[in-house]
């Protein structure tokens, strides 16, 4: 069975997840990486082999945030939040790539995936705008339950990080935004209904 990614072929095979790379120094980061988080105690897949140009690793049947932002609970968006928290403070870097593809829920918490690009540094408002900026454009963009989940998702990275600067998170999530309409070629989502979006799902008291 043939998995889902732009940059590698990942395949699925007697239970384990065989990713190879066309890139040699991509696969010693993800190695590293899966090595390092793991023996941190992080939850991610666990590093099975390594074989040629691919890597063999545990298989995770979670489903992807990116197929929760209709419907994403507080206890969803908390764990993801929790994740990011005990990543940033095990690595001292940015996640990078916060597609929500790239983060699962399994068994009542947030399972991180896909580690192959380079290691970058910043503040963790950073990764918070990247990841609200990945939920509330998947298609169809901006809608009412995306909404809600952009809140509950702004209200677990306060929870976590009780210095979060909200200026930094909408600046953050602003480029990255602009970001995807470079890439796309076209407007994933107008500039100023995002950042009209982002001032009402962020204008609710954040608390507990």
């Amino acid at each position: 069975m043939r998995l889902f990614s732009k940059k590698n072929k990942v395949t699925f095979r007697h239970g384990i997840v065989i990713k190879e790379y066309p890139d040699e120094a991509a696969l010693f980061r993800e190695a590293l990486a899966l090595e390092y988080l793991g023996a941190a105690g992080l939850a991610v897949p666990a590093l099975l082999g390594k074989e040629g140009n691919a890597l063999k690793m545990e298989y995770i049947p979670g489903v992807p945030y990116a197929d929760l932002v209709e419907e994403l609970s507080f206890e969803q968006a908390r764990a993801l939040a929790a994740w990011l928290e005990e990543y940033h403070s095990i690595t001292s870097t940015l996640r990078g790539d916060c597609n929500l593809r790239n983060f699962l829920w399994y068994e009542g918490r947030c399972v991180g995936v896909d580690f192959e690009d380079e290691p970058m540094f910043g503040e963790p408002e950073i990764d918070m705008g990247r990841i609200l900026a990945y939920a509330v454009t998947y298609h169809p963009p901006l809608t009412e339950a995306k909404e809600t989940s952009a809140r509950f998702l702004l209200r677990a990275f306060a929870n976590s990080n009780h210095l979060l600067d909200l200026e930094k998170v909408r600046y953050a999530y602003l480029a990255e935004i602009a970001a995807m309409n470079s890439r796309r070629k076209q407007y994933a989502v107008h500039p100023h209904s995002a950042a009209l979006f982002f001032d009402r799902f962020s204008q609710e008291k954040i608390q507990n």
